[in-house]
């Protein structure tokens, strides 16, 4: 089609013609060059005089015969005919590719723009907008593509928006405008799984095993270099142990200076959070293959969330670089809370974030920022991500910022991204122009629409291991007298599978403490000192274990028996006695220390009591043994861990009419005193 003809000044960048028929911004057109190759551009501006619309082009250029996009050698002569371009010419001369992530059509035309998929993993993106300009909706879209293409990602989710997209699409008006986009209604709840800090049945766990820096950064303010000789003190005495928020504060407390109390409180503070466990989310269930991982951090006080997103995704990028965890993208929503420009402030999650973004590619690790304010993002973020989907923009710092971060974006496309529409987006970085995208409908409920909590997590609840009760409230009010109140706890229990080579064996180790526990008649016994015992050098466990089957015996006997060398035997006794550990008397060394019942088989160890699954859990304690500690149990009885599960025993913490408090086992039916003064405690 005919459009007009070439009129005043032109260059080889860019020419005017009169337009002869309705002609729009941002039209594609095409024009024969002097040597014959017909060239395309796009209108950049229209104005009108009088009766009569000069359009301006911008030449974008055509594809020599190895592909390679060129742009004319002279400028065009006047008069030359201009044409519409129709779309082969438009998909083969901007690049265009037929794969990827389908994010909608190129403005009034109906050409999908679909972005490389590996392009989006080791070039960082962007999505900005001004607020209600939709780039909720558009970084929506570009996760169920991530989902689509069986692309992992994990979902940093401020406000709890994302999980909506388990459910298909129900908004009547945008499902009619699906034909438009050859989509139709999809929910993607086998693919999506939301991990929450509040919620019990999927709630995220950090590794409590933090760094001296790490623990610098999170902690509420900086303590003083007294305080942090206090701190680094306490970290150096557990070394490569597990250990917990609480374990810090129990050897910070042990030193008799004033100084102290302000870190305990600083200490006290992540404490409460609850946030980090020896037994927390492992990055392998946060990573997999196909798997949209949502971390919905709604509720949360800002400083919660900046420390829930500095330790995970150090942990996704030491994970990543180890390649415990397969190539996947990592998008943060509001990310100018998590990585703020300098003089916004510093938050936690700054230092890491602009690490991933500097560094991620190289290992496989895409980020995508998504901000309705460019101007409070870190520049060096920013700056970092090659694909930038902009919507809407009309502050001038923001426009400012985009300016000067973002390659491709000029003075003219200025005042473009300033007129977006509601749905369009301009899009560089895919193309060597950008492109101004009709962004698709969305196959999934949109998270920014009201929708019941019910609904956002369908399909991603998680079922609690439980022991079933036998004593309920009644039946302790009938056996036990003066009760005033009563609470439903579930104690946290590892039941794990050991191998000895031949067959498989359940045991089950307390969640808090790590002594084994087993069932001898109506009676449940439990060791005592294990974790000590497993802290030992392995010949010293050896030679322990042994004198618990063997009551006692001689270092020849012994020798003879293991099979080990007479020298390291001698070694392993002596400084078993030197500690106190073991005692000698006529030649014939013995334990000297309890161990309070332990069994000398592990298939002793078990616990036959009925289970059942339930889906919601008031009141639990966490686990403070990690499964690393479980093979450790399990070598001590020559038998490997092939698996291992959470179960949850329950029982009821009572006050009496005297305000004495106790603990009664919800299975047997037995006050538990010494559970009662641990349980106490931790409550």
């Amino acid at each position: 089609m005919l459009l007009g003809k070439i009129s005043g000044r032109v260059t080889t960048a860019g020419f005017s013609f009169d337009a002869e028929a309705r002609v729009k911004k941002m039209q594609y057109v095409t024009v024969k060059d002097s040597e014959g190759h017909w060239v395309l551009g796009y209108i950049d501006s229209l104005v009108r005089y009088g009766t009569e619309t000069v359009a301006k082009v911008v030449v974008i250029g055509y594809r020599d015969s190895r592909g390679f996009l060129k742009t004319p050698n002279a400028p065009f002569s006047p008069d030359t005919p201009i044409f519409a371009a129709d779309s082969e010419m438009i998909k083969n001369t901007i690049g265009l590719k037929e794969d990827g992530a389908y994010i909608g059509l190129l403005d009034d035309y109906d050409i999908k723009v679909l972005l490389p998929i590996k392009h989006l993993i080791t070039k960082h993106v962007s999505v900005l907008a001004k607020t209600g300009a939709g780039k909720s909706y558009a970084a929506g879209v570009l996760i169920e593509e991530l989902a689509e293409n069986k692309v992992p990602a994990v979902i940093i989710d401020p406000h709890g928006e994302y999980s909506a997209m388990v459910e298909k699409n129900s908004n009547q008006k945008e499902v009619e405008l699906m034909d438009r986009f050859s989509i139709e209604p999809k929910g993607y709840e086998e693919q999506v799984q939301v991990y929450s800090i509040s919620d019990q049945a999927n709630q995220l766990k950090l590794n409590s095993k933090l760094t001296m820096s790490e623990l610098l950064d999170i902690l509420p303010r900086r303590p003083s270099a007294s305080q942090q000789g206090l701190l680094y003190n306490a970290l150096s005495k557990f070394k490569s142990k597990d250990f917990t928020i609480r374990d810090i504060i129990d050897e910070v407390n042990e030193n008799d200076v004033k100084y102290k109390w302000g870190l305990l409180s600083l200490l006290g503070s992540i404490d409460e959070t609850k946030l980090f466990s020896p037994v927390y989310t492992k990055m392998t269930e946060i990573v997999q293959k196909g798997k949209i991982t949502i971390i919905d951090l709604k509720n949360a006080k800002p400083e919660i969330q900046g420390m829930v997103v500095m330790k995970l995704t150090e942990e996704l990028f030491r994970a990543r670089k180890k390649e415990t965890i397969p190539p996947f993208f990592l998008v943060v929503e509001e990310a100018h809370n998590f990585c703020p420009e300098r003089g916004f402030g510093e938050v936690p999650s700054s230092r890491v974030l602009r690490t991933i973004a500097a560094e991620g590619r190289k290992f496989g690790m895409g980020l995508c920022i998504i901000s309705q304010r460019p101007a409070k993002v870190d520049k060096n973020v920013l700056s970092q991500c090659n694909t930038q989907i902009i919507l809407k923009v009309t502050n001038p710092n923001d426009l400012k910022a985009i300016i000067d971060s973002v390659e491709g974006v000029g003075g003219t496309t200025k005042e473009q991204i300033k007129e977006l529409p509601i749905g369009q987006a301009m899009v560089v970085g895919i193309t060597d122009q950008p492109l101004v995208v009709s962004i698709r409908i969305k196959r999934s409920e949109h998270g920014g629409e009201s929708i019941k909590a019910s609904k956002k997590m369908k399909g991603v609840s998680k079922k609690f291991d439980v022991f079933s009760m036998t004593f309920y409230e009644d039946d302790l009010y009938s056996k036990f007298k003066g009760i005033e109140d009563m609470k439903l706890i579930y104690y946290p229990m590892w039941e794990v599978i050991g191998s000895d080579g031949t067959k498989n064996t359940p045991f089950y180790v307390d969640g808090i403490e790590g002594e084994l526990i087993y069932e001898e008649g109506e009676e449940m016994k439990h060791t005592k000192g294990l974790m000590k015992l497993l802290s030992l050098p392995p010949m010293q466990r050896l030679v322990l274990l042994y004198l618990f089957k063997n009551r006692k015996t001689t270092i020849e006997k012994m020798t003879d028996e293991l099979k080990i060398p007479k020298e390291s035997i001698k070694s392993s006794v002596h400084e078993l006695l030197t500690n106190k550990k073991l005692k000698m008397q006529t030649g014939e060394v013995s334990i000297d220390m309890d161990m309070g019942s332990i069994p000398l088989e592990i298939t002793d160890a078990s616990v036959g009591k009925k289970r059942s699954k339930i889906d919601q859990i008031d009141s639990k304690l966490d686990f403070r043994v990690s499964s690393d500690y479980l093979k450790k149990v399990g070598e001590l009885w020559g038998v490997s861990v092939t698996d291992s599960r959470q179960v949850f025993y329950p029982y009821w913490a009572v006050t009496t009419h005297n305000g004495q408090s106790t603990l009664i086992d919800a299975v047997k039916g037995n006050i538990d005193m010494e559970k009662a003064k641990l349980v106490s405690k931790l409550l």
